[in-house]
């Protein structure tokens, strides 16, 4: 296992985007691709046939997975991909917590056993039929997709369940190789901690639920502190079980939410997080969006357009 926990001097950072914002943003990138390019040699070196990718909201995981199938395709290995998203019961029939919505950031939102069964008959029977979910009614839809796979092929399977050991009960364990995807780099100020991981998980979520699901930043904060909750509870337990820790943060994501979040915040700043927020910002230099990289990861979260 590779754990990275750092800090970096913001500070520095702003010095470095001054000099050279190209040369900056480069860095981060290869950083995170260094990372993956680690991981999908040990899969070859060590033969495994099934990766398991988790870690909590706003991570990274999808890109990651994505990143892991064209690395391992360079090496010459082809996989599939399965996100467990498509796994979840319908919302109907999933218990609700004490705040009466439904428990979806638990184990019991998720079809365990359909998971073993298609991972189990792809790596004996070279194929299967997988379910499809329906984010908009929140059901599972009626038509299943036919999944094909052959012997020299890997299952790259990803979400925030994926290394909790009831998905793979009863499967070969030495063919298995977990993922734990994360944001585990502070930045800090005169050495006090400016941006702790978590916040910077947060800024990401709030830019993508506004762009993509047209969810307010006030409903976003409003559902972080139940989102670590979840997390504290059914993602991390199992984070210490992965081959691998991915640091997925970017070292100079806090000067390109300050360009991407001021200007909206600013609309919100009666609210103590986002307070807290623009006064983070004053200490940062500016990034713009059109500086990040098509292929970046942080694309996933502040889109191409």
């Amino acid at each position: 296992m590779k754990s990275d926990r750092i800090e970096v001097d913001i500070e520095k950072i702003n010095r470095e985007s001054s000099e050279n914002v190209y040369k900056l943003i480069d860095k981060g990138e290869e950083k995170y691709l260094d990372q993956v390019r680690e991981i999908t040699k040990e899969i070859k070196v060590f033969d495994k046939k099934i990766v398991l990718v988790s870690g909590p909201s706003s991570a990274g995981k999808t890109t990651t997975s994505e990143k892991i199938y064209h690395e391992l395709k360079n090496l010459g290995v082809n996989s599939l991909v399965l996100n467990m998203d498509e796994f979840f019961f319908d919302i109907d029939s999933v218990p609700l917590r004490e705040d009466g919505f439904a428990d979806i950031e638990s184990m019991i939102a998720v079809d365990v056993e359909t998971i073993r069964k298609c991972l189990g008959e792809i790596l004996t029977k070279g194929e299967t039929f997988t379910p499809q979910y329906d984010f908009a009614t929140h059901k599972r839809k009626k038509e299943w997709i036919l999944r094909k796979f052959e012997k020299q092929e890997v299952i790259i399977m990803e979400g925030i369940h994926a290394l909790n050991p009831k998905i793979i009960e009863g499967l070969e364990l030495d063919k298995i190789y977990k993922v734990y995807v994360h944001c585990s780099t502070d930045f800090v100020f005169k050495k006090k901690k400016l941006f702790h991981a978590r916040q910077l998980r947060l800024l990401r979520r709030i830019v993508r639920d506004e762009r993509d699901r047209s969810v307010p930043v006030e409903d976003t904060l409003s559902l972080w502190g139940e989102v670590c909750k979840g997390e504290d509870k059914n993602i991390r337990p199992f984070k210490e079980t992965a081959d691998y820790m991915l640091n997925s943060t970017h070292f100079y994501e806090p000067l390109l939410y300050k360009d991407l979040l001021s200007q909206r915040f600013e609309k919100l700043k009666y609210l103590p997080e986002i307070a807290v927020f623009l006064e983070k910002f004053k200490l940062c230099a500016t990034i713009p969006k059109r500086f990040v990289p098509k292929d970046s990861l942080l694309r996933e979260f502040i889109g191409n357009d």
